[in-house]
């Protein structure tokens, strides 16, 4: 087996160690920019990349799996003209016996946004670090956090060091360019405090930066609407991104517990009857396509969140890589010649009748909904399958249908859910048109750790 690693890291030679020492070959693509495109599916991923004038380009074919080393890079932060410096980049601690005692030093987190656990680690560190070269620090947030691994001893440390901390619930600062010095008043509500500084190391915000950006197109993977990556149930295997066999590395997972988000990138590479494969077969099987009814659209190409759809431009039809397919439906949902269709999907039946219908997507709370004699429930691989033909005719075989799907931002299919919401209120829209039913249909969006807000609007909607 082999891996690749694309991106500009300093734990990239901790992660090819790992990698050899586990008997598999590893490829390293530190500049993004070289990268070209990447097609395939795991354990046959091809990547093409493009070298200078004097190099030729380079192909990587069969690799199995890939990891993105690669961090978002904010640009720094700035206070009236004038720069702060970046939180994540190597410190130097050395400083003269003169600015130790005369020049303060100002850790900023929450000022942009909320600030993520791998910059309050990022912080601390570094704070720690100048602390203990007689320097004098004041570290600045909004949110004290301790749910991280190992944080809880990072601010004790800090706190034994002589580190100031300041929970602010006002901040102002304002920049003198000639002295290039900033002057920061802030206050936790009952000690005022004005901080005069030439260094302030601020946490950039939601900038992912050019070269991110770069990898992350080119990889052809799903993000938020800041940029970021988003990733199934983040919080149990946070390198996951939307295409299978592409892991990324975070700033949280670095930070915090690598070589466990190393070991979990390598039981998914070999765990599977293939070897390769790191999920099981979707429930619902896998994109079938038609090739006498594709109009080679790109539609579906466009839309899959999961790379799994490409152009066959020798039979001009898209095909389907298998091991890729999510089986989450959306591109079946939303071919206009319906050339596409889920093998073994379960599908809507004609034999059940009664006074309410749940439809879920079955990632969402609507999962956990038992069957009842008043109760059927229709289980789906995502919101975004739904059609609005469909859910009218359901319409007239019960009384109320109520649409369960995950909340935003938690989609495993990345948007599936919003496409849901949207097909429910085109519905309602028509519905209200005729001035009947528009009220025996409803959506709610709630996750699986939310199932007393479920049986709340079961019961209110009953």
């Amino acid at each position: 087996m082999n891996v690749l690693i694309i991106g500009e890291n300093k734990i990239n030679n901790h992660v090819s160690e790992y990698f050899s020492q586990k008997g598999m070959d590893v490829f390293e693509i530190p500049d993004v920019y070289r990268l070209r495109s990447v097609t395939g599916e795991i354990g046959n991923f091809r990547v093409d990349t493009r070298e200078d004038e004097n190099t030729e380009d380079q192909h990587f074919c069969d690799i199995d799996f890939i990891i993105l080393t690669e961090q978002p890079t904010a640009k720094p932060v700035e206070f009236a003209g004038l720069p702060a410096f970046p939180l994540y980049e190597d410190k130097d601690y050395a400083v003269s016996a003169e600015t130790a005692v005369s020049e303060p030093i100002v850790f900023l987190l929450d000022y942009m946004c909320e600030s993520p656990m791998s910059a309050t680690i990022s912080a601390l560190s570094d704070a720690i670090g100048f602390a203990h070269k007689k320097r004098k620090v004041f570290y600045i947030s909004i949110f004290v956090r301790t749910s991280g691994r190992g944080v809880e001893a990072l601010y004790r440390e800090a706190r034994e060091a002589g580190i100031t901390f300041v929970k602010y619930e006002d901040l102002q600062i304002t920049s003198d360019l000639d002295k290039e010095e900033f002057s920061i008043a802030v206050s936790d509500g009952e000690l005022d405090l004005v901080i005069k500084t030439k260094t302030i190391y601020a946490d950039g915000g939601r900038d992912v930066g050019e070269r991110f950006s770069h990898a992350v197109k080119k990889l052809n993977l799903t993000t938020d609407k800041h940029g970021y990556l988003t990733v199934d149930t983040f919080y149990l295997t946070p390198a996951l991104t939307s295409r299978r066999g592409v892991f990324h590395l975070t700033r949280d997972l670095i930070a915090e517990r690598l070589d466990e988000g190393l070991d979990f990138i390598y039981g998914a590479a070999i765990n599977s009857t293939k070897g390769i494969l790191p999920y099981e077969a979707p429930s619902h099987g896998i994109a079938v396509i038609d090739g006498k009814k594709c109009v080679f659209c790109y539609n579906c190409y466009r839309a899959c969140n999961h790379a799994a759809l490409e152009p066959d431009t020798a039979e001009s039809r898209m095909k389907c890589l298998s091991a890729a397919c999510e089986g989450c439906g959306t591109c079946a949902g939303l071919c206009p010649a319906n050339a596409i269709a889920l093998e073994n999907i379960t599908g809507w039946t004609d034999d059940n009748s009664g006074n309410l219908l749940v439809v879920s997507c079955e990632n969402s709370g609507g999962a956990t909904i038992e069957e009842t004699n008043d109760i059927t429930v229709l289980t789906m691989p995502c919101g975004g399958l739904l059609e609005i033909g469909r859910l009218a005719h359901e319409l007239h075989k019960y009384k109320k249908i109520m649409v369960v799907v995950c909340p935003d931002d938690s989609c495993r299919h990345f948007d599936g859910n919003k496409r849901a919401c949207t097909q429910v209120k085109r519905l309602k829209d028509m519905l209200e048109t005729t001035g009947s039913l528009a009220n025996n249909i409803k959506i709610i969006q709630v996750s699986q750790a939310m199932p007393h807000i479920l049986q709340e609007e079961l019961h209110d909607y009953c």
